[in-house]
């Protein structure tokens, strides 16, 4: 998953506080066994990335579409609860 990823790139402030938004978002959504494995958070991590490299700056889309992706299926179907409430 790494070689989706651009290596060369540096990001704004704002876009690190976006990409962050939505990884703890994401990290509030998995199961504490998921959330404590380092593997699965650098999961999250290089598909935030990844979406980012490709223009998205919503963390709320950032984050659904990193969950998305990674669980292979709807948040909701798992109870996912929102960052703000």
């Amino acid at each position: 998953m790494l070689h989706l990823v651009k290596l060369d790139r540096s990001y704004s402030p704002e876009t690190i506080a976006v990409m962050t938004a939505a990884f703890d978002r994401v990290c509030q959504s998995l199961s504490r066994r998921m959330n404590d494995n380092d593997d699965v958070r650098r999961a999250v991590a290089l598909v935030i990335l990844r979406h980012v490299d490709q223009g998205e700056s919503d963390p709320v889309r950032l984050s659904d579409d990193a969950f998305h992706e990674l669980a292979g299926c709807d948040r909701s179907a798992y109870g996912g609860r929102s960052a703000t409430g």
